[in-house]
């Protein structure tokens, strides 16, 4: 028995060590189709891009061609038509399925259009162009022409019902509308994505400031609690740059951020250690006193007598609450780094989730919070009901990306030991293992 665990503990291992960032290609009977680790490319047999899905979480339809794929024009406007067929190139590890980048080329005679599909996890294309006369390019929209953008050289488009933002930088200030004008030769960087400003930190560092100015002025594009959860993800990414990992940076920042809502945790906790040692007393007034409008007013004044407010314990979590789902929209933020992240421990990726790759995560989660319920528990009836939600909760976010399980792992974890020791400082005791099985009543 003892062997079999460790075996099954080492393919487990070996299963979550294998990266799996391959760009596939797919030959449709319309063109063919590029899946790369988030998004899907589809393209007509005459090089134009015709849909686009990114999968990151749910495979969401953002992009559809109007005439606006990259379609080249001739100075008349006259569509070009390739005259050879698609060239792939790339590291081949299997059938149709490619290592590092990938390259797709189109020719049209006098025109070549090249497309590079990076393996990165920015979501970006290079299109290159060479011509010898003068062609127009039409530049991919995602919302309406309302939302366009013009800066420098670079064309916006931001889609506020997906939150989805094309980007492509033209190296020419040629740009009208959504066409750019191209004599010779010229590079264009695409990015086609969830609106994220990390990505354009990281992809066009030097116009960052001007490009999220512009972006703010398109309807949609901010949120009302902009101000608190990005200097929260630049945070994160301070402290991915300084471990250089983000499974170390997410239990640094679950660390950090637990340690901030401390007092908060404290006054909930004491609150209820309060009302706890109270319960005695609560069951005696309302044994004594059946009449309803009595009972209240007895118990108030139990209350007050112990300076205790039975409300205030909730209180504290309806505050807490809205932090914890603004932390873990940080920790989700960073999905698509996570796949392309250093080993942690025995995770290649963090992105991906499921029973496979959460297990681990799943039985410490299971185990802090068991004892957790034990050291919070009064009887065993109690305990059994807080175990039966935690392990119930647990598996019902097991298909969480494991970035995320992790931040959820960690926080059950300093749960535990925060009520430990608070428990601990004020003589609280719970149940043990014993009482909760029933081989030793409580005494």
């Amino acid at each position: 028995m003892k062997r079999l665990l460790i075996i099954s503990i080492l393919i487990v291992a070996v299963c979550l060590s294998v990266a799996q960032n391959e760009i596939k290609v797919t030959y449709l009977a319309s063109g063919i189709k590029i899946q790369t680790r988030f998004a899907e490319y589809e393209f007509d047999q005459n090089g134009n891009l015709v849909n686009v899905y990114l999968t990151a979480e749910r495979r969401v339809h953002v992009f559809e061609r109007d005439n606006d794929g990259f379609d080249v024009l001739t100075e008349d406007g006259t569509s070009l038509n390739v005259v050879a067929e698609a060239q792939l190139f790339g590291e081949q590890v299997a059938t149709n399925s490619y290592r590092g980048d990938l390259t797709l080329i189109y020719d049209y005679g006098d025109v070549k259009k090249t497309y590079v599909f990076r393996n990165v996890p920015e979501y970006l294309i290079e299109v290159r162009l060479e011509t010898k006369f003068p062609v127009t390019v039409s530049l991919p929209r995602v919302w309406f022409a309302d939302n366009d953008r013009v800066i420098k050289d670079y064309f916006l488009s931001f889609a506020p019902k997906t939150r989805t933002l094309s980007l492509v930088k033209t190296s020419s200030q040629r740009i009208v509308s959504n066409n750019v004008t191209i004599d010779s030769s010229a590079t264009l960087i695409f990015h086609l994505g969830p609106y994220k400003r990390v990505f354009l930190k990281k992809l066009f560092p030097g116009d960052y400031e001007e490009l999220v100015s512009t972006l703010k002025t398109i309807p949609g594009s901010s949120a009302w609690y902009d101000p608190v959860f990005y200097p929260l993800v630049w945070f994160f990414w301070w402290l991915f740059k300084l471990t250089k990992n983000f499974g170390w940076a997410i239990i640094l920042f679950t660390i950090v951020v637990r340690f901030a809502l401390y007092p908060l945790y404290h006054a909930q906790t004491k609150s209820m250690i309060k009302m706890r040692k109270l319960q005695p007393k609560i069951e005696m007034i309302r044994k004594k006193y059946k009449d309803p409008t009595r009972q209240q007013e007895e118990l108030l004044k139990a209350y007050k007598e112990e300076g205790v407010n039975p409300a205030s314990g909730c209180l504290m979590l309806v505050v807490q609450l809205p932090v914890f789902f603004l932390l873990y929209a940080v920790i989700r933020y960073f999905q698509e780094e996570f796949a392309f992240n250093g080993r942690f421990l025995i995770w290649s990726d963090l992105s991906k989730g499921g029973f496979s790759a959460n297990a681990v995560f799943v039985l410490i989660t299971i185990l802090a919070s068991y004892y957790n319920t034990l050291i919070t528990s009064q009887d065993a009836r109690s305990a059994w009901q807080g175990i039966l939600m935690s392990v119930a909760f647990t598996f019902l976010f097991v298909g969480l990306p494991s970035g995320l399980f992790l931040y959820f792992t960690t926080n059950t974890v300093i749960q535990l030991l925060v009520t430990y020791y608070i428990y601990k400082r004020y003589k609280i005791r719970g149940i043990t293992t014993r009482e909760l099985l029933g081989l030793r009543p409580k005494g």
